[in-house]
């Protein structure tokens, strides 16, 4: 009766099942690329340790960088579909799996312009409080003004 039951499941069960599963499989990728990004940059502030934290994010960044041009230039020109004769044709595993890892970098590198835009952005928020309470406390003709 059981088996009866789970054979008459309705047929768009297992359509959504199955895009259910590969949403996770890339959501599983991106947080994987997430992941190998920071323990990227991890590790360079552990080598690089006389510079500074941004410093060690713009390492990241280059390698990034050149990684993403590389394996670009070989979807493109070698392992294909070239992309000027077969615009708009579905993706292949490997160029899912380097969207995926530039996704991961992409939050990696929003999680620094974050941690560093706030710190800047603090400090000078403080300046600015500071010069403008001096500023108050200046009379119009120059003169401190007497508590």
């Amino acid at each position: 009766m059981t088996q009866c039951c789970f054979l008459r499941v309705h047929p768009l069960f297992w359509f959504w099942s199955f895009h259910h599963r590969m949403a996770l499989a890339l959501c599983l990728q991106v947080l994987c690329s997430l992941c190998g990004w920071l323990l990227l940059y991890i590790s360079f502030c552990h080598l690089n340790k006389h510079r500074s934290y941004e410093w060690n994010c713009r390492l990241v960044t280059f390698t990034h960088g050149v990684l993403s041009i590389g394996l670009s230039a070989y979807i493109g020109f070698i392992d294909g579909p070239w992309p000027f004769t077969h615009p708009g044709s579905p993706n292949t595993p490997l160029q899912v799996h380097v969207l995926c890892l530039t996704l991961g970098y992409f939050i990696f590198d929003l999680g620094c312009i974050w941690r560093f835009a706030w710190r800047k952005s603090i400090k000078k928020y403080h300046a600015w409080r500071s010069r403008r309470s001096e500023e108050r406390q200046l009379k119009h003709n120059g003169h401190l003004k007497i508590h």
